[in-house]
């Protein structure tokens, strides 16, 4: 059944933020879920499939949550009420090689034959630094691109401040070089930082770049690795005088700026968050359902970018920039059926671009080669095609300020939704054992 087709069926697709699980649970569906920072995409994008061979559910937790769920094929871990498969999940953060080794070794992919699992970029996306009660034209000057509606100008970032801000180095914006003019920011404020206190693909994303580029020097000490966990990165607990806060989710993240924004007084803090671009504002997501108009956002310095008048190495954090981003390591695409059997070979390493802006990356759906139900393979097979391949899903991706990583499209399609490459690596295909697998 053809796009077009099923827009005009009664929708069945349901989508879930941890709520209503028993009463879904009572039909047949394709579960899944993980990934906020994919959420009001892929929601969106479930509502206009609507009811193929059977309708897909969405639980919109976090990266680690999505990943823990499918691994071990236990769906209370987006629910406690939930029961039935774990039938795919996404996730920012790319399994490890231990992760995807250790689950095509368990009885899930060898006694239950659901064959080893798949890992593929869902989307690309760049991760922005949304902030509140912070620089304005009017307390200095902003020579970076148009991150906002309605805005000339957007405040710019550079490695070392990033590095300062995350840390707890640099507590108050007067303590931040402007990287467009060489001199401290004139607004005195307190920075508030604010975290993933969960185990996010976001965060994974943020810190894969900043243990690339921040020195000890920078950060007062903090080492940063790339981590789900925030806090990992502060084992001795965070700097004094700095403040933190964690929230669960991308929708609390949204809510603590939300929440200090309405604090004006003299002295209030300025929140600085790191999230992605359909929970900011509409210039870079005009369709998401979690974006306002208002919500400020930093453009970043790209360090590669030498040699110019101030202001035109900063980059806005929009989906054309992520894709320049991550298309300066699309060499890595796997082209034979030994790369293409690696599933850590299918996350391509953005983490310091030469090109575009600077923390960008992919969000990953993960899957099963072999699903018992052939119903399940096939509404997520169709998905996947409209996904990858239709205007119309295109359109929502880009209205969330993100992008279809359009450079795999046709390697993900030959191998595994399809095998026009010959690989045997698609879904319920040949390698799959009529009746078994997830």
């Amino acid at each position: 059944m053809n796009f077009n087709k099923r827009k005009s069926c009664i929708a069945a697709a349901l989508v879930f933020s941890a709520i209503s699980a028993s009463s879904a649970m009572a039909q047949s569906v394709v579960l899944g879920g993980g990934s906020s920072l994919v959420g009001p995409s892929i929601t969106t994008e479930i509502g206009d499939f609507g009811a193929d061979t059977l309708a897909l559910t969405y639980f919109i937790t976090s990266s680690g949550t999505g990943q823990n769920a499918f691994l071990n094929d236990n769906a209370t871990f987006f629910n406690a009420t939930l029961t039935g498969s774990v039938d795919y999940a996404n996730s920012d953060a790319a399994l490890s090689t231990t992760q995807i080794t250790s689950y095509d070794n368990s009885t899930f992919a060898t006694t239950d034959k659901g064959g080893p699992l798949i890992q593929i970029p869902f989307i690309t996306t760049p991760i922005t630094i949304a902030y509140v009660n912070g620089p304005t034209s009017s307390t200095d000057t902003l020579l970076g691109p148009q991150t906002t509606p309605n805005q000339t100008h957007s405040v710019a970032l550079n490695d070392s401040d990033l590095c300062g801000i995350f840390s707890g180095a640099l507590t108050n914006w007067h303590q931040v070089t402007n990287p467009d003019t060489g001199s401290l920011f004139a607004l005195s404020a307190p920075i508030k930082v604010i975290y993933r206190s969960d185990g996010s693909g976001t965060t994974d994303l943020l810190t894969r770049h900043l243990a690339q580029v921040c020195t000890t020097a920078q950060t007062g000490g903090i080492t940063f690795l790339e981590t789900q966990t925030f806090t990992s990165n502060f084992p001795s607990g965070f700097p004094t005088g700095a403040t933190f806060v964690g929230e669960s989710g991308s929708g609390n993240v949204k809510g603590e700026l939300v929440s200090l924004a309405s604090q004006t007084t003299s002295g209030s803090p300025s929140g600085v968050a790191y999230i992605s671009p359909d929970y900011t504002n509409t210039f870079l997501a005009p369709q998401s359902s979690s974006a306002t108009a208002t919500q400020a956002v930093a453009s970043l310095v790209n360090r590669f970018i030498t040699n110019s008048p101030l202001g035109t190495a900063d980059i806005a954090p929009t989906y054309q920039q992520a894709d320049a981003a991550v298309k300066t390591v699309e060499t890595s695409i796997p082209n034979t059926a030994l790369k293409a059997a690696n599933q850590s070979n299918w996350v391509p390493n953005s983490a310091n671009p030469t090109t575009g802006y600077p923390v960008s990356g992919t969000s990953q759906i993960i899957l099963s080669e072999c699903y018992a139900t052939p119903a399940v393979a096939s509404s997520l097979v169709n998905f996947l095609t409209d996904h990858y391949s239709t205007a119309e899903f295109t359109s929502v991706v880009n209205g969330n300020g993100f992008d279809v990583p359009t450079a795999y499209v046709s390697a993900i399609t030959a191998d595994f939704l399809s095998n026009t490459s010959g690989f045997n690596l698609n879904i319920n295909g040949t390698e799959c054992t009529s009746g078994s697998g997830r």
